[in-house]
């Protein structure tokens, strides 16, 4: 694999990780929150899922590293894969930015 595109799966995986620490920070606070119950109980799942992604773009991040198979990294599926976990991390940062600029 290319130091380029070592490189930009690293960015990736970054990316990735620091958009799910934002969310785990923010939905562990709402969890904590004087919200009801069942508002509690969806925040702590979603800073659950939240800290999963962080731990695997963390793994991934390291195992880039750590010179794991270059096949795993270079293969459209992990490309794909990866690319929607970014998407749908980044879009769940940018409600929470928006939710934040609007004072909630």
């Amino acid at each position: 694999m290319s130091i380029t595109w070592r490189a930009a799966a690293a960015g990736l995986e970054a990316a990735i990780a620091l958009c799910a620490a934002l969310n785990a920070a923010y939905f562990l606070r709402r969890a904590m929150s004087g919200q009801t119950l069942t508002r509690r109980a969806a925040a702590f799942v979603l800073a659950v899922m939240s800290l999963g992604t962080l731990a695997e773009g963390v793994v991934v991040f390291t195992s880039l590293h750590a010179g794991a198979d270059d096949t795993v990294f270079a293969s459209t599926a992990w490309i794909m894969a990866r690319t929607v976990t970014f998407t749908a991390t980044a879009c769940i940062s940018v409600l929470i930015l928006r939710a934040r600029g609007n004072g909630k």
